[in-house]
């Protein structure tokens, strides 16, 4: 960009204008309807992953020229506002903090006398480019942002996962250790040392660990599109030389964490008696093997609670009042454009005439996740001046009733009262307590800002919320809108289509140049709650995959438990043991187990869980009902594991299991 008159375009922008991006090249366009500029480049599409998403480049120099003759606007005196972002390549990234000071002390120089009339001041504070994307969550952040929390709540419950199948290997090996007693036995007999069965066994480990990475990667290469696509976002599995050496490591470790214990407990049977038929496995073994069934369902239990928590904490957000009703509001950006503006009045009278357009009205921004903030002065309680920050929106007088916003104290905005549009602003509840006003009557009449710009408060607004409830509601001031920047169209929602052909066709005749572009306002809501909600599907995953793999063990071990009980209950049987009997004998000890899980599970769930609400300005609360119904599931599920092996045994012809006595 040599000139302030050129402009790049992505590649899918100058396909979309002209077919491609060689034609896209010289070619003239025209921005906002009056700044001819030139096509001097095409620039890749922006990675979807990137926190720099754009279409258009433009020099900053047309920005400046924009600001001037549009808005009376000097950029280049502009010291206190966060936009827009600046990037800073520095010297030495080591001295980054040395910068920033410096840059601070720069900005006050420029300031200095502003900011002593106004009582208020600014600071600057660099951030490394690699926290942008996990460390950043500021109030007018880049888009993109990823939550470094949730990475590590996702990595550690893979891996807990990754433990759990570790464990049920750990478990079915060592409980098939009484099958392969007499082979192991042969081979110490004929010579073979300790360290060589050891071997043995952890090789056989390590095979099946690498063809089950194999197995996983093949899978991963076949899902993971689904899974991009599910999520929104792209993900991709990297073979790059570290990528190969990462997952060597993996497998061994896996090997390592899987095998060592079963083959230190295989090679060290006794042959002269595992070799007469007599083995069997130490008290100290069997303790393990329970541990490792109380580890695993005191996880799954976890996760089923924690699940529970989400949905409940989800349901919560999806219904709680907003204090504003979103639910049929159409919101059509405009950006100020001369063409909507000057013709507002016969827009909104034709737009009305639709009778499945309710209302419409005007303001300056998105009224979800969209609001700006700035500086300003007022008074407290006793008359004293503060100068503060808070958010800011400017309206006019239709927008309280579009939305469905309430009143504490006061007035709306009104035509019956010329001076609203210059003189009068409203301030929400949020507002009060911070000024300490205490009660929504005593902000009537205060001021905002001096001399010429001074303003007072004309009436109190409810609280609504204009962030994700993931904040609470701020102090907001409400100002006047003489232009705007958004219609927001009330409609009909049982007749959506016949409002939005209505809208178009007023549009094309009303703004032919100006594209339309429009956007419910609950999906935008909802949008504000897109990560958790795959968080909740994605918990769904492992929730039900840690399930099935503690059911896998416990199943495996329950075969274990009959096989060496078996002659036992061919006695019991002889003797006049009834099958519900019998079933309780095999069923009570794993239970019990289940039971204690419960336990373990309870207060180290509600502990996370609770840490997770925090993140939340509103939410739940966490009953206990949440861990009898997830302590419920598990018992349900491991009774029901248990039961085949356990009625199998039962109905069993005690003749087989007594013929070698």
């Amino acid at each position: 960009l040599l000139h302030p008159d050129q402009v790049v375009l992505t590649e899918k922008l100058a396909i979309k204008y002209f077919g491609s991006a060689a034609n896209a090249m010289g070619k003239d366009l025209l921005l906002d309807g009056e700044f001819p500029v030139t096509v001097a480049g095409v620039a890749d599409n922006p990675p979807v992953n990137s926190h720099i998403q754009f279409d258009l480049l433009m020099a900053f120099a047309l920005l400046k020229k924009k600001a001037t003759e549009q808005w009376q606007f000097d950029i280049d005196n502009f010291w206190v506002g966060g936009w827009p972002r600046t990037y800073v390549k520095l010297g030495d990234p080591a001295k980054w903090k040395q910068s920033e000071e410096e840059i601070n002390k720069i900005a006050a120089r420029f300031s200095e006398k502003e900011w002593k009339e106004n009582k208020m001041s600014y600071r600057y504070h660099l951030q490394p480019m690699k926290d942008i994307h996990l460390r950043s969550h500021l109030r007018y952040d880049a888009a993109n942002n990823g939550s470094l929390a949730r990475v590590k709540v996702f990595t550690i419950v893979g891996i807990i996962v990754l433990l759990l199948a570790c464990i049920n290997y750990i478990n079915l090996t060592t409980a098939g250790a009484v099958k392969r007693a007499k082979e192991t036995s042969v081979r110490k007999v004929v010579g073979a040392t300790r360290i060589q069965l050891v071997r043995q066994f952890f090789l056989e480990t390590l095979m099946v660990s690498l063809i089950a990475v194999l197995l996983g990667i093949g899978l991963i290469y076949a899902l993971l599109p689904l899974f991009s696509q599910w999520v929104g976002q792209p993900y991709e599995l990297n073979l790059s030389l570290t990528g190969v050496l990462l997952i060597a490591g993996f497998v061994l470790s896996i090997a390592a964490i899987a095998g060592i214990y079963p083959a230190a407990i295989l090679s060290s049977f006794n042959p002269a008696i595992s070799l007469k038929g007599n083995f069997s496995l130490s008290r100290r073994g069997n303790i393990i093997r329970k541990s490792l069934v109380v580890f695993q369902f005191t996880i799954s239990i976890g996760l089923v609670a924690a699940l529970i928590i989400i949905s409940r904490q989800m349901d919560y957000i999806k219904n709680k009042s907003l204090g504003f009703n979103g639910n049929a509001v159409i919101e059509v950006p405009f950006f100020g454009e001369k063409v909507v503006v000057e013709q507002y009045s016969s827009l909104r009278n034709r737009l009305l005439e639709s009778p499945y357009i309710l209302n419409v009205s005007k303001h300056s921004q998105n009224v979800v996740g969209g609001l700006g903030n700035g500086w300003t002065t007022t008074e407290n309680l006793k008359g004293e001046e503060i100068s503060t920050s808070l958010y800011s929106l400017a309206v006019d007088t239709t927008f309280f009733s579009t939305y469905d916003m309430k009143l504490s104290a006061g007035r709306f905005f009104s035509r019956d009262f010329p001076t609203d549009s210059t003189k009068a602003v409203l301030v929400n509840e949020a507002a009060v307590r911070t000024f300490g006003w205490v009660k929504p009557e005593n902000a009537i009449g205060k001021r905002f800002g001096k001399g010429d710009n001074t303003q007072y408060v004309i009436g109190v607004v409810k609280d609504f919320n204009f962030e994700s409830l993931h904040k609470p509601v701020e102090a907001l001031l409400i100002n006047y809108a003489k232009s705007g920047s958004i219609l927001s169209l009330k409609i009909d929602t049982r007749h959506t289509d016949e409002a939005l052909n209505h809208l178009k066709k007023v549009w094309a005749t009303a703004a032919p140049d100006l594209p339309l572009q429009y956007a419910f306002v609950d999906d935008k809501i909802n949008q504000q709650y897109g990560n958790e909600s795959k968080m909740q599907g994605v918990f769904y995953g492992f929730a039900g995959l840690s399930l099935l793999i503690a059911c896998l063990g416990l199943f495996g071990l329950s075969i274990y438990v009959v096989e060496r009980k078996i002659k036992e209950i061919g006695i019991r049987k002889v003797l006049g043991a009834s099958v519900p009997g019998i079933i309780n004998l095999l069923s009570k000890d794993f239970l019990k187990l289940v039971l204690i899980s419960v336990l373990i599970a309870t207060p180290l769930s509600w502990f996370l869980m609770n840490e997770w609400l925090k993140d939340f300005a509103y939410r739940i609360t966490i009953d206990g009902w949440v861990f009898m119904i997830a302590g419920w599931i598990a018992i349900f599920i491991a009774l029901f594991t248990i039961s085949f092996q356990a009625i199998k045994a039962a109905i069993a012809n005690p003749v087989k299991s007594l013929r070698t006595e």
